[in-house]
């Protein structure tokens, strides 16, 4: 039987004991939800955890969790519907022509794949920004044909939700839904994860930006369906590739009116999600991809991400055993604004106006002919090749270059470009530590697989079918460092290592009894993507996105104990995104988590031939993408308005 979320829930009575109402939490430790073992469990989203609160005063409470959607690709929520695909007038998509061949897809589109959560507080009112990322299938128009695969096919959308919360149980529920007007960015290129700012405001990632030198000549369909340019390249008017693969931030005020600014000044990446740290300066960036890089930008000013200083990392390697260790060195590539980087692509600058190139063969062929050119190996974004090419910056455009090219330009000043699949990020505060997830460690991360790329900074050994399963990093957070010119760096939140903290591993041979299909091991963590830290339960939380896992699983690691725990299983084919950890929000702690691509035939298409009766099997998934939340924590810290008014003296004392 078809298995279905209800779209609002009512908890069960959180009330403590009068008692510790007002102790605070020293630990919290949860109970193993188990693998699913039947068809229908790995069918459905799911926790069986509990959550076991020891106080200060020694008093133990002992929480059950549950999981709950707050609404569904497709669900009405007074006049709107969730994850409804527009143009930049706001109109719904009816239809889409999705290549240049012809091939027209069958609307409306209600986009499958919720990402990025931030529930936030402004005044008495509680509201929560969510991204989509993309869809995943649509009928073709021409019933005689396949569905047609929509993956970075459409443009994207931003929902806000006004919800209701239960003052004496905790409960959300939303009562009202729009779309985020995106008209002023030129709309949102496959947006992924995002975070809640120590300023309130919330910020997220456009990632697998469009590759401007294919895009120099040719459309970029899916932002033209967006803006009403079908088959206009750039320079006849339509989507400019130097648009998106922005980190975008959305100011939400007390009414819900929303503003939207694009930050050209952080450069531009396969952008995962900007970490910002709780000094309100300091950005860490995941690059989604492979032969990808790791980027940190430090503000001006705090709480104000406009212009800044952007650096590249260059890794030194320590140990390449069990998940490798490395020191970590910064590139400065350049400082700007988002107002100076905005104007030259409002000029209509393009990739040929900042790099000459050789082409690999004609490089081999008379070196000495291509005076100043350096070996570039990069992720070059959606549309283009990931290859060996000779670049050369042109002069005078070493800062265009920096924001508008970044991994190319790093990658060109020497900074690491080896890391495959960089994910989440997020931070202690306490500890001063950040984490890292590389969700798939292979091809240029491992021993003697470099290949013809230029640098070798990472050399990791060990099984590789155990190292495809991904790695928690974990860096040292420091001050007084400088960059590699010997330049001080104006933070003191700057990772100076980093090492592995979780691993995956390969499928042990006796595990059978359940995770039959996976290819990972059922009982650790695999392909790591989502990344929160909550600072008062001192648990980091780990959302999977795993082709080796049918179902991915929500872990939980306490930084003190030590322990990895399972505390919730998804829809098969689903991962875990939108992870937001909530200490405090009017008496209640939550753990924002979507169900994103359920049931999706590309994420299930390995275990089609494995499953018997496969296409009953899909058929009993909900493939509708579930905005969420796992419910019955109480509250583990300050409310959010105190936690930032703490955030800021702190910084203010120490600056």
């Amino acid at each position: 039987m078809k298995q279905k979320l209800l779209v609002s829930a009512v908890l069960a009575a959180l009330y403590l004991p009068s008692a510790l109402a007002d102790v605070p939490v020293r630990s919290v430790e949860f109970t193993e939800t188990p693998a699913p073992a039947t068809m229908s469990d790995m069918q459905r989203a799911y926790t069986a955890s509990q959550a076991i609160v020891t106080y200060a005063n020694g008093k133990k409470k002992t929480f059950p969790l549950a999981y709950h959607a707050l609404y569904n690709s497709g669900d009405q929520m007074g006049h709107w519907f969730g994850g409804a695909v527009v143009d930049d007038r706001g109109r719904l998509l009816e239809t889409a022509q999705v290549d240049e061949s012809g091939t027209v897809a069958q609307g409306p589109f209600f986009a499958h794949s919720p990402d990025a959560n931030s529930l936030m507080k402004q005044g008495d009112s509680v509201f929560l920004v969510t991204h989509f990322e993309y869809d995943t299938q649509a009928p073709n128009i021409d019933p005689s044909q396949p569905p047609v695969d929509l993956y970075g096919k459409l443009p994207m959308v931003m929902n806000l939700a006004t919800l209701t919360q239960d003052r004496h149980t905790g409960a959300l529920s939303a009562k009202a839904l729009r779309n985020i007007d995106m008209s002023g960015a030129d709309g949102l290129w496959i947006p992924c994860a995002g975070e809640l700012t120590p300023w309130n405001t919330h910020i997220g990632g456009e990632e697998y930006e469009p590759d401007a030198r294919t895009f120099e000549t040719q459309p970029i369909a899916a932002m033209n369906l967006f803006l009403g340019t079908p088959g206009a390249t750039a320079a006849q008017g339509g989507a400019n590739a130097y648009r998106y693969g922005l980190a975008t931030e959305v100011k939400v005020d007390r009414r819900g009116k929303t503003e939207v600014e694009k930050h050209y000044a952080l450069g531009r990446l396969s952008n995962e999600l900007a970490h910002v740290m709780p000094d309100g300066r300091t950005v860490y960036k995941g690059d989604d991809g492979r032969d990808v890089m790791f980027a940190m930008f430090v503000a001006d000013r705090r709480g104000d991400l406009s212009g800044g200083t952007l650096y590249g990392a260059k890794l030194e390697q320590t140990d390449g055993a069990n998940g490798g260790a490395f020191n970590i060195r910064w590139i400065r590539l350049g400082h700007a604004t988002d107002g100076e980087i905005k104007s030259l692509v409002d000029s209509g600058i393009k990739f040929s106006d900042m790099f000459e190139v050789a082409s690999k063969a004609d490089y081999a062929a008379n070196p000495a002919a291509f005076p100043g050119f350096r070996p570039v190996y990069t992720y070059t974004g959606t549309g283009g090749s990931t290859q060996l090419e000779y670049l050369k910056v042109k002069p005078g455009m070493e800062q265009a270059a920096a924001f508008l090219e970044t991994r190319r330009y790093a990658a060109y000043m020497g900074a690491t470009t080896e890391f495959t699949k960089m994910e989440g990020a997020t931070s202690s505060r306490a500890d001063k530590k950040l984490y890292l997830a590389m969700s798939y460690v292979e091809k240029a991360m491992l021993d003697g697989q470099n290949g013809e790329r230029p640098q070798d900074d990472i050399r990791l050994t060990g099984n590789p079918k155990d190292l495809t399963c991904g790695i928690v990093y974990e860096a040292d957070l420091k001050a007084g460092m400088a960059d590699t010119a010997g330049e001080p760096i104006r933070s003191r939140w700057v990772a100076s290592n980093m090492r592995a903290l979780l691993t995956g591993a390969q499928k042990p041979g006796g595990q059978t009894a359940y995770g039959v299909y996976d290819q990972c091991d059922t009982d650790k963590m695999a392909n790591p993507d989502n990344l929160k830290y909550s600072e008062g339960a001192r648990t980091l939380f780990v959302g999977e996105d795993s082709g080796n896992h049918l179902n991915n699983f929500l872990w939980a690691y306490n930084l003190d104990s030590k322990k990895l725990t399972r505390i919730a299983s998804n829809r098969a084919g689903a991962e875990w995104t939108g992870l937001q950890a909530v200490d405090n929000l009017n008496g209640f702690a939550y753990i924002m988590s979507n169900v994103q691509h359920p049931g999706a035939e590309d994420d299930l298409s390995y275990y089609q031939p494995k499953i018997p009766d496969f296409d009953a099997f899909r058929a009993g998934i909900d493939q509708r993408g579930t905005v969420g939340y796992i419910s019955g924590l109480p509250a583990l810290g300050k409310d959010q308005a105190g936690e930032r008014e703490g955030h800021e003296r702190r910084e203010s004392e120490e600056n």
